[in-house]
């Protein structure tokens, strides 16, 4: 898969191990994908079956159990799984970021 320069996010082989003693070895295996400039990409899938795994490789922000073991996020011509943590703080936010599943329960509506 190449990227081409309205290529927003392209996704290459991302794979994602669950801990030892899971009930399967991957959260996400060999997972490719490419967004253009504009373009929507909804994820549909049962509970459990990698989606927000998934989502949180692309900000680089796996949770601490979780383990990418192989592929590329890169986002706008950035690995973003190569960048340094003060990389990644001026990325997320700014040009990056993730609605939750549950908004209600992240957002402060109030303000």
């Amino acid at each position: 898969m190449s990227a081409s320069s309205d290529t927003i996010l392209d996704i290459r082989n991302l794979t994602i191990s669950l801990p030892r003693g899971a009930d399967r070895k991957y959260a996400v295996e060999n997972v490719n994908l490419s967004i253009k400039r504009g373009e929507i990409l909804c994820i549909v899938g049962e509970s459990g079956s990698g989606k927000s795994v998934m989502t949180s490789a692309i900000m680089n922000d796996v949770p601490g159990r979780l383990e990418i073991t192989s592929g590329e996020v890169v986002f706008d011509g950035q690995n973003v799984l190569q960048m340094s943590n003060a990389e990644l703080n001026g990325l997320r936010g700014a040009s990056i970021s993730m609605s939750f599943q549950e908004p209600m329960a992240a957002m402060i509506p109030s303000i």
